[in-house]
């Protein structure tokens, strides 16, 4: 009975951990870095990332002045405006976490949430003509009931750090520390009143997302990321639209840069892209292109 039981533990055990084994395991390519920028200090936590008018758009986040930076491919600042207080609308960078933009608009995403316990997420609204704010939009979790404490870090899933244009809404998807998954709100642009936020959508990322961007011409979703052992990744979602928001099928590549903190990103094409890194206090800010295959 003895050695029988033995070998029933012995295949219990061999289940489990092939079970974990296969949840740690997750297939990725990878990346390759085509070409590096060293960005000035001024934006040594480039947070968020656009191009308007061939001209390079960017942020710090938390803690910052509302500030917009614009510089040229040689990493030169050509200029930087702050964000004046307009009407009723109150202007700060609690955690600016990203940036898109329209012929009409830049949106900010002022959604960061570390600890889970802000009541003031929102995304302003800027016009391209003449940088004046337009609105802001106040965001709540619809399924958020407990507002959580600073420390210690709760882990949980009410923080989004990746902002995005698709068709007529601003998506945001959210950075999960609870079980490294995504999930994906889909918000009213044109609209400047309150909006829940309601989870239309959630997909098995397996890191941390940290910036997005959509180019709707080539259907395609691209995402940065980070796990908690530092590894950078892309991930791709291709043919990506509002009717096929069920298809969860994504490439992710590993991207080659050590001791770095990405946190945005723009498409140049379906196989190279645009990435800023922060300075993580050992030196300067990075733009990097990288490439795919």
């Amino acid at each position: 009975m003895f050695k029988s039981f033995k070998n029933y533990y012995f295949i219990i055990l061999l289940i489990i951990f092939s079970c974990s084994d296969g949840q740690e395991k997750q297939e990725y390519e990878s990346a390759i870095v085509l070409e590096s920028i060293v960005l000035p200090k001024v934006i040594n936590e480039t947070s968020g990332l656009e191009i308007l008018n061939e001209v390079f758009i960017t942020h710090n986040d938390s803690g910052g002045e509302p500030v917009l930076y614009f510089f040229n491919l040689n990493g030169e600042i050509t200029n930087s405006i702050k964000l004046e207080e307009e009407s009723f609308w109150e202007i700060y960078n609690n955690d600016w976490e990203d940036i898109t933009a329209d012929k009409n608009y830049i949106f900010i995403a002022d959604t960061g949430n570390n600890f889970g316990n802000r009541s003031n997420l929102n995304i302003i609204k800027v016009k391209t003509n003449d940088f004046s704010i337009d609105g802001k939009i106040d965001l709540t979790y619809k399924d958020q009931e407990k507002f959580f404490s600073r420390f210690p870090r709760p882990k949980h899933k009410y923080d989004a750090e990746a902002l995005f244009l698709i068709e007529d809404k601003i998506a945001i998807l959210s950075k999960d520390r609870s079980n490294l998954f995504t999930d994906l709100y889909l918000i009213d642009k044109k609209s400047n009143s309150s909006q829940v936020l309601e989870s239309k959508i959630t997909y098995d990322v397996n890191s941390l997302i940290t910036g997005g961007d959509y180019n709707e011409e080539l259907g395609l979703l691209a995402l940065v990321s980070y796990n908690s052992k530092g590894s950078q990744y892309l991930i791709l979602f291709e043919d990506f639209n509002l009717e096929n928001l069920a298809d969860k099928k994504f490439r992710k590549f590993k991207i080659p840069i050590e001791r770095a903190q990405i946190e945005a990103l723009k498409i140049i094409d379906d196989t190279t892209f645009w990435i800023t890194s922060e300075d993580e206090g050992i030196g300067s800010p990075y733009m990097y292109k990288i490439g795919v295959e």
